[in-house]
């Protein structure tokens, strides 16, 4: 219903009688306690409280379908580290594996390594001195009603590398689910994202996906990639995301074979001088 706003489409898209909708939406207004939707005009819209539970909602309904096998997203947890699988429409596969963040300091790549002493010795806060020397590298967001804004893309981030840089420039301000890929691959993306955001935490993971570069068809590439909670100076927070593109990821399901060859240009192994 919140997408369609129409109970008759709504009716039609599962199957049922306007009679049950009608009945499901009551019954989901009593457990919540407030009203959901409203009807202005003739025309439904999401109350204000119905706008602040969708997110919630639709994490419900995809976690269900991933349990129950009906999902392109499958999950697995190992001793508290969490592996997913993503299978796009044309049967290509994409992986990412949870590591825990002590790998870093035991074998991290130097540029991960950086983040997180900045990160440590900024206390979290966006602009501290000592961010500044992994802002250009940084993918910063913040979280609005409807979803992940793009607030800052570093000029040498690995966004910038691969999409270009006037792609990166033109998603300031833009919602990071606008492409519409789906909910499923969304998640795989950022499904890791609200956990960091509100908690002000780190999560490292090693991912594999297939994605578009300079207007081309989706190319393989893996990279490591380190989440950090962080705090604008107005004091509400805010998500730093540094992606490394890098041939040294440790991702289980993933065969040898499979492994793409990146360009020296795309690779970010080391600190530039």
């Amino acid at each position: 219903m919140s997408r369609t706003l129409n109970l008759s489409k709504t009716c039609e898209e599962l199957g049922a009688t306007r009679q049950t909708v009608r009945r499901h939406l009551t019954d989901l207004e009593s457990i919540k306690g407030e009203r959901l939707f409203e009807v202005v005009d003739r025309q439904y819209r999401l109350t204000a409280h119905g706008a602040a539970s969708l997110e919630g909602a639709k994490s419900l309904l995809l976690h269900l379908d991933t349990w129950s096998g009906q999902s392109t997203l499958s999950k697995e947890f190992s001793g508290g580290l969490e592996s997913s699988r993503y299978v796009d429409g044309d049967g290509k596969e994409f992986f990412s594996q949870q590591h825990p963040v002590s790998k870093i300091a035991m074998e991290g790549l130097p540029l991960v390594k950086k983040a997180l002493v900045a990160w440590g010795t900024a206390e979290t806060r966006i602009e501290h001195e000592a961010m500044d020397a992994i802002r250009p590298y940084i993918v910063l967001y913040r979280k609005g009603p409807a979803g992940w804004v793009f607030v800052e893309v570093g000029q040498e981030s690995a966004y910038a590398r691969w999409f270009g840089w006037a792609w990166s420039r033109s998603a300031i301000g833009k919602l990071l689910n606008e492409d519409n890929v789906g909910d499923e691959f969304n998640e795989f993306i950022a499904g890791a994202y609200s956990r960091i955001y509100e908690e002000g935490g780190v999560r490292l993971d090693h991912l594999y996906a297939y994605l578009p570069r300079d207007g081309s068809d989706p190319l393989p590439v893996t990279f490591q990639r380190l989440l950090l909670g962080c705090v604008f100076p107005d004091g509400t927070p805010g998500l730093s995301v540094l992606a490394v593109i890098t041939s040294k990821v440790e991702i289980d399901a993933l065969k040898d074979e499979d492994r793409p060859i990146l360009s020296d240009e795309l690779v970010m192994d080391t600190l530039p001088i």
